[in-house]
């Protein structure tokens, strides 16, 4: 019984181990958090304003940004593409750190339905890299 209860304890232990700079990046974004994506050395979370997004329609996005070794992380492009049709948004959106740490990036519109793949560059330091997340619109 206390081998059993030894290892349940470690395997709802590891997880926390294994990102302990994580446990503190805020996730709920208001409205809650529309999408999370990780990546080796980051992990940021978004949600879209208007949590609906519609053909047509101008959205932003509502995001956090944070680091696994706790440094500062620091949003410094998003962009969306079509990659089947092989074309970009026709806007280019904005950037706008707010006071809380988070960030909303205004002015996208997707103008037509299908797989928008949005990227988000995101840096701590010296090093930048690229996170993707895929959205359907019909």
């Amino acid at each position: 019984m206390k081998l059993l209860l030894a290892l349940v304890a470690l395997v709802f232990a590891t997880p926390m181990l294994a990102m302990p700079a994580l446990a503190d990046c805020p996730l709920d974004l208001g409205r809650g958090t529309g999408w999370v994506i990780f990546s080796d050395h980051y992990m940021l979370a978004f949600r879209p304003d208007p949590v609906r997004v519609e053909v047509g329609e101008p959205f932003a996005l509502i995001l956090n940004v944070c680091t696994k070794n706790d440094e500062p992380a620091e949003l410094v492009a998003v962009e969306a593409q079509m990659p089947e049709h092989k074309h970009t948004m026709n806007y280019k959106p904005t950037i706008a750190a707010s006071s809380d740490g988070r960030y909303r990036v205004e002015g996208l519109v997707f103008h037509m339905p299908g797989r928008w793949e949005l990227s988000f560059d995101v840096r701590a330091g010296e090093e930048t890299e690229r996170l993707s997340h895929d959205i359907i619109l019909k």
